[in-house]
């Protein structure tokens, strides 16, 4: 399978650059100063850098740009083009999952002589569009322009989501992150996202519709996000199994791997249409931007809206008032967080994140993974935790080791999440501290001994605290 590597556009690279003159007041530069979550050793902070990437002006005094660019951010700046002024920033909403975000301003004069974009969804295959941005090249706004090549979805390589982007072959490099796409008119159409590396000129942009949803998401004054749920289909387009499914036209997926989040559809159901829309047998709908993938309908709603589903189950028809969901799973990637952890007799545990598995080499990460594999996340058990691999030596903990760690239980209590552990650690009051494992050998600590611990490792290994996080 040939591999494809995309680049998130935050560090400054080279381009092509025309001036303009009519947008460069919808158009801003921004400075992030952040810090970087250590997940290995998530009791040290991470280094402090400083990245830059674009932003547009829209309505409401709000300026829309890309999460990637602000996402850990310690102080935020802007400035406009000609204006020698940094004015401070903060985020007022951010959907990681779109990789989308809005900034108000402190200062409300940074407003002054600057023009709201205006987004319009009216885009097709080979429009002619500009980008707009601050790549490397020097101080002021640049474009690059170019048409619109393809309109489907595409996994965004920030949140690894699948969702509506738009592609084109205008130049896109680092810097513009954020930036504004226009079209003929000098409205919005999408923001510079990510582009393809080892490939001329293919970038891809967020569309105004994914745009467009995230900003209805925010009315409410919190980001629900967009839908994510665990259903997995299978295109119809062998002949016996269109015959074994009884199927009389060219319409219809099979949807299976379905767990018990999903109370109204079934196993080995046909799924035959959604709001309407037939569902071709290799899962398309038809579109004003051509024939997509059917899953598109899920990004124009906000969470707990209902989808009317078109099934054939058991070979008869039947109609379905689908609430659309956004499930987590029981091991999640966390964006923007400082990493969570508990020191515990010079144990540190910690949530089993995808951020901490990606920090372990491939085996024991495997290794954790395959022991999860039977679980899903419920009322009862929320949340995985483990051990890391860093052990702060100490005569209190002198021969254990930790190597692929799940925790079951303390005290023979289950523990359901990071958090119900930190509760249930704060509380134990007996002689002994022990811990149990799944297909690992228990630990066991003198309860007095690892709490009065902490002093001298603190003083050994020079930590702040014992405990960051809930």
């Amino acid at each position: 399978m040939k591999k494809y590597i995309y680049i998130i556009l935050i560090m400054i690279t080279s381009g092509y650059c025309k001036p303009i003159t009519n947008i460069s007041n919808s158009v801003v530069k921004i400075f992030n100063t952040r810090s970087t979550p250590n997940y290995k050793y998530p009791w040290q902070t991470g280094r402090l850098e400083t990245i830059y990437g674009s932003g547009a002006i829209i309505k409401n005094n709000q300026i829309l740009t890309a999460a990637h660019v602000v996402a850990n951010a310690r102080l935020l700046q802007v400035k406009k083009e000609n204006d020698p002024k940094k004015y401070i920033a903060h985020i007022k909403y951010i959907s990681h999952q779109a990789d989308l975000a809005l900034l108000s301003i402190e200062d409300k004069n940074f407003f002054n002589n600057t023009k709201a974009l205006k987004l319009s969804t009216n885009v097709k295959v080979r429009d002619k569009v500009t980008v707009i941005g601050y790549p490397i090249g020097g101080k002021n706004i640049s474009t690059t322009t170019g048409i619109v090549s393809r309109i489907e979805q595409v996994y965004y390589v920030y949140s690894a989501n699948q969702l509506l982007a738009i592609q084109i072959d205008a130049a896109i490099n680092s810097g513009n992150s954020g930036g504004p796409t226009i079209n003929a008119k000098n409205e919005l159409i999408g923001i510079a996202m990510m582009r393809k590396a080892k490939a001329s000129n293919i970038g891809y942009i967020v569309p105004t519709q994914i745009i467009n949803t995230f900003l209805e998401d925010t009315k409410d004054g919190k980001v629900d996000g967009f839908y994510k749920e665990n259903i997995f289909f299978q295109s119809i387009e062998n002949t016996t199994l269109k015959h074994y499914y009884n199927l009389q036209d060219d319409n219809g997926i099979l949807l299976f791997g379905l767990n018990s989040n999903n109370i109204d559809l079934k196993n080995n159901d046909i799924l035959l249409a959604i709001d309407g829309k037939n569902i071709a047998n290799n899962g398309t709908i038809n579109t004003k931007y051509g024939r997509i993938l059917f899953s598109y309908i899920f990004d124009t709603k906000q969470i707990r809206d209902i989808v009317t589903l078109d099934i054939l189950r058991n070979k008869k028809h039947i109609t379905i008032h689908h609430k659309v969901e956004k499930i987590d799973y029981l091991i999640n990637y966390e964006f923007a967080q400082q990493p969570r952890y508990i020191i515990y007799g010079g144990l540190v545990f910690t949530p089993i994140t995808s951020n901490y598995l990606n920090t372990l080499r491939t085996l024991e990460s495997n290794y954790i993974k395959k022991k999860l594999y039977a679980y899903i996340k419920n009322d009862e058990f929320s949340e995985a935790v483990t051990i890391t691999s860093t052990i702060f030596p100490h005569s209190v903990n002198r021969g254990y080791n930790s190597w692929g760690a799940v925790l079951k239980s303390v005290n023979g209590i289950k523990i359901k999440s990071f958090q119900h552990l930190v509760s249930v650690l704060e509380h134990i009051d007996t002689k002994y501290t022990r811990f149990e494992f799944l297909k690992n050998a228990p630990i066991i600590l003198n309860t007095q001994q690892a709490k009065q611990s902490f002093t001298d490792i603190k003083k050994i290994y020079r930590l702040n605290s014992y405990f960051y996080g809930l």
